[in-house]
């Protein structure tokens, strides 16, 4: 495929993620999916995405030199992980119950709730 025959253009995504580079069709896992490639930036190399329909919002037409002016103000990361910090069952178990506490407290205020009691104690 030659870039006379790309479509460039911005996609906008859920959770306000806007991607912009070459735009094409895609068949992956059998479903239709729209394919992004995504050319270099300063900060990152050229990659592709691709994103099911119920992910896109917009996708907007543009020539090449706009989606790669996009792509670089956007500075999409290729990969982007979530990694939350890992705590023990403990204190898991720890916090609920704290939580608990402070809930029990705030809806029963003219009961003395003593961090002895349990949850199955309080009157409904």
């Amino acid at each position: 495929m030659t870039s006379e025959e790309l479509q460039f253009g911005i996609v906008e995504l859920m959770g306000h993620k806007v991607i912009a580079g070459a735009i094409s069709k895609s068949e992956l896992l059998g479903s239709p999916m729209l394919r992004v490639d995504v050319p270099e930036t300063k900060d990152f190399p050229k990659f592709t995405q691709f994103y099911g329909d119920g992910s896109i919002y917009c996708v907007t037409f543009t020539s090449e030199d706009v989606a790669k002016t996009v792509a670089e103000r956007a500075q999409v990361d290729p990969v982007a992980i979530y990694c939350p910090d890992l705590i023990t069952v403990e204190k898991h178990n720890e916090v609920v119950d704290s939580l608990k506490d402070t809930i029990n407290k705030l809806r029963f205020p003219a009961l003395n709730v003593g961090d002895n009691t349990r949850e199955d104690d309080l009157p409904v």
